[in-house]
């Protein structure tokens, strides 16, 4: 019988092919794969010495961390499955979704225990309970331990005994889409999205979907061990997720950074430690622009950038591309059910191309389709619709996921049109449409638009009840540092260039809009805010 690969095989390839090269950069902390590799089996071995049995869920909450990597792969090894938990949420907010995702092991760094009350709760499958520090909590059933015990042999395992019996197909070189390996079907992760905490849901990601969408995202980023990227989004975010998955599976580094929040200390890190990549969602280079060592610090070892996480304006686009003219930027679409990999645009179509997500990533298929899911022709508005391996098998306890996935078919929300040259451009989510006067709008149009003005730093575009045109566009609006105008001037600069039904009917002046954890714009807060 042939052997299944998993996201730990993944790693296993990543330290057979770049053993002495650093895996993980940590402030003054470097771990290579020869160090971690004989830690994760530790791991992996107490795991499966301990009271949980293959299938079982095991949740993560840290920070981005060696910690964090150590686990994440043990558990692969282990067969067990990990739930990334997104630590910015409240202590009872977390304790819903680890009751939901019936947990039997948390790992916990020590700064969330304070809320450990709430973090078990009345009802839960907690049976071990796994943190940095010595921690006493007495609860009937629930076994305390330390990350130290977990690596109490460590000492005794050896890296070539690890590694002796490793497979040659998943040797093969380069690694593509088109390489034969039997990926394990069974769940690896289970992700919640990132919505409010109500209508979060798990998305349930098997092996074949993680290493399979790792494999060609490294190939269309032409990854190799030479590679770092300089990680500020956090692993329980799929797209942090990626980041971690990609460059293990090339030997190459996660150079983790936890404070974005003091964004030149970042630029110092990526330029201290070196990193061949950056990546961010676009609230990260909407930031980052404003500081004037992004936009003139050379970062020489810097090879490019990639953007994913939400649809970047073409006018910010342009900005990144006139601040970094040397370096490769990639803009990418993807969802956390697509694992989350979809589309990429090749940098070298970026000028002519301005504003598309691209073209599909290896091995995944893309159809556009109306109302009654069939195929719209070229130039045509459709959903988008994603098949291929990356396509998750579902939604943790199947909540809500017969609306989405269809015959193994992923109905994503969005609304796209393809060019006559096969790349795809996103017009807007199918929920976030609003119909002024019956005529329906894209809030995404006018956001791309009112970026264009330089008074203005973020926007984001509602629709508010209206008495006679049933919605009206409501535009949420951050300006420049020192910058004052007023709704007039917004709005005539609104008129000349878009249609009298897109205009936006009110102006409303913010210092800051609210976000969710990966970066995005939380818009239903601006809905339930200002609607």
């Amino acid at each position: 019988m042939c052997k299944t690969f998993t996201l730990y095989d993944l790693l296993l390839r990543g330290a057979l092919i770049s053993p002495d090269r650093p895996a993980v950069i940590h402030g003054d902390r470097e771990i290579s794969y020869r160090q971690l590799l004989p830690l994760v089996e530790s791991v992996a071995r107490w795991l499966e010495n301990s009271q949980a049995a293959c299938g079982d869920r095991i949740a993560l909450l840290y920070e981005n961390s060696v910690e964090y990597v150590l686990f994440y792969f043990a558990a692969a090894k282990a067969g067990l499955v990990v739930v990334p938990l997104d630590n910015s949420l409240k202590a009872d907010q977390l304790g819903k979704l680890i009751a939901d995702s019936g947990v039997t092991i948390l790992l916990c760094q020590s700064k969330y225990l304070r809320g450990i009350d709430d973090l078990t709760g009345s009802e839960h499958d907690l049976k071990c309970l796994i943190t940095d520090k010595e921690f006493e909590f007495n609860e009937e059933g629930l076994s305390v331990y330390t990350i130290s015990d977990c690596l109490a042999g460590a000492s005794e395992i050896d890296f070539e005994t690890v590694v002796d019996d490793t497979p040659p197909e998943l040797l093969a070189n380069p690694l593509t889409h088109e390489t034969r390996l039997e990926l394990s079907q069974e769940t690896a992760a289970i992700f919640y999205t990132s919505g409010s905490t109500g209508d979060s849901k798990g998305v349930m990601l098997s092996h074949r979907n993680l290493v399979s969408n790792s494999i060609a995202t490294a190939e269309y980023l032409r990854l190799t061990t030479a590679d770092s990227i300089m990680t500020i989004l956090p692993f329980y975010y799929i797209y942090g997720n990626s980041l971690l998955l990609t460059h293990m599976l090339v030997g190459g580094a996660v150079i983790l950074d936890n404070r974005f929040a003091f964004q030149q200390a970042i630029l110092n890190t990526m330029r201290d430690k070196r990193a061949t990549g950056f990546s961010g969602v676009p609230s990260n280079f909407m930031i980052l622009l404003n500081l004037a060592d992004f936009k003139s610090e050379n970062f020489p070892y810097l090879r490019y950038l990639t953007q994913a996480g939400g649809s970047m304006a073409p006018e910010v686009t342009r900005k990144v591309m006139a601040a970094f003219p040397d370096k490769e930027l990639f803009i990418m679409y993807g969802q956390t059910e697509a694992s989350p990999r979809v589309t990429w645009l090749p940098p070298e179509k970026l000028k002519e191309k301005l504003g598309s997500i691209g073209i599909e990533v290896p091995g995944v298929k893309i159809r556009l389709v109306d109302e009654n899911h069939l195929e719209v022709d070229q130039g045509k508005v459709g959903e988008i619709v994603v098949s291929g391996d990356n396509v998750m098998k579902g939604y943790w306890k199947g909540d809500g996921q017969d609306d989405i996935l269809k015959d193994g078919q992923l109905f994503t929300g969005d609304l796209a049109r393809r060019d006559e040259d096969g790349y795809y451009f996103v017009v807007g989510r199918k929920k976030d449409i609003v119909k002024v006067g019956g005529f329906r709008v894209s809030p995404k149009e006018i956001e791309e638009l009112l970026l264009e003005n330089d008074m203005i730093s973020e926007v984001a575009v509602i629709g508010v009840p209206h008495e006679i045109l049933g919605e009206a566009l409501k535009a949420i609006v951050v300006l420049n540092p020192g910058v004052n105008t007023t709704e007039k001037e917004i709005l005539d600069f609104c008129r000349p260039r878009l249609a009298m039904r897109k205009v936006p009917s009110f102006i409303y002046f913010v210092e800051s809009l609210p976000k969710l954890q990966s970066g995005k714009i939380d818009k239903g807060h601006l809905r339930a805010e200002h609607g």
